[in-house]
């Protein structure tokens, strides 16, 4: 039996669509309205005091705008179409270059390890500066997304989904781009998977409870992203490796 009709009947077996288009639940529109913002108050798992950091999404920008923020500690946004990104190790000032496509899906990072910090666009590294070297400096300013607490806010457009930051260096090369959802571990400050599709909260999946309230008018919109929920993605792949395992018995 060829290749190609195994495939087409472990996937018929199983009823997992044969596609390259994954979906991930819902995700969080913005129109660039400074009326529009994510936010949860301060909490100690965002009080990233150390010298490590990671703050990651998925973005399908229509725009520029800041894509996370807890105000005079850390943040990331899309200026000019690039990211960048400010830390308060002690420097609190724009660094990093990066371009993110408009209208469509991309991967972006921030990472900092206390002597370099680095600009990730769908895995590949893009800028690095080393002007920053001590700690984070700890505020209590709550903890934002889609806009700023400051100016004329930087407020976001477009749509974000699987927002997360870490109190560790979760990326030192180049990586694949992931394709499943987050999931939370000791390391997780906060978790948003957006994935309520309606109402004014917005579930931390972390366990550190920064559940936060939508402002203003933010838009729930089906997520075309190309990830998938990482359960579903472990529960086909057991019951894959199992009808496999049949597969080749009889064989």
């Amino acid at each position: 039996m060829s290749k190609v009709i195994i495939v087409f009947l472990i996937c018929g077996l199983l009823m997992i669509p044969c596609s390259l288009t994954l979906a991930q639940g819902w995700a969080m529109k913005f129109a660039g309205n400074p009326g529009q913002q994510v936010q949860t108050k301060n909490s100690p798992s965002l009080s990233i005091s150390d010298k490590a950091l990671t703050m990651e999404a998925w973005v399908f920008p229509t725009g520029d705008g800041v894509i996370i923020n807890k105000e005079n500690s850390y943040e990331c946004a899309l200026v000019g179409g690039q990211l960048e990104f400010a830390i308060q190790a002690p420097t609190w000032a724009w660094f990093g270059r990066g371009l993110v496509p408009v209208n469509q899906w991309s991967h972006v990072a921030i990472t900092y390890d206390g002597s370099e910090s680095i600009c990730w666009v769908n895995g590949k590294k893009t800028a690095a500066d080393k002007t920053n070297s001590g700690n984070i400096v700890v505020t209590t300013d709550p903890f934002n997304i889609g806009w700023r607490p400051f100016g004329d806010h930087q407020s976001f457009s477009g749509t974000i989904d699987e927002a997360r930051v870490s109190s560790i260096v979760r990326y030192t090369k180049e990586f694949k781009v992931p394709t499943t959802a987050f999931v939370a571990d000791n390391n997780t400050a906060i978790l948003l998977h957006f994935d309520e599709g309606e109402g004014k909260v917005t579930k931390d999946i972390s366990g550190n409870r920064n559940d936060c309230e939508i402002i203003g008018d933010p838009e729930w919109v089906k997520s075309d992203a190309p990830i998938v929920d990482a359960k579903l993605s472990v529960e086909k792949q057991d019951k894959l490796s199992t009808t496999w395992a049949m597969l080749k018995v009889s064989f």
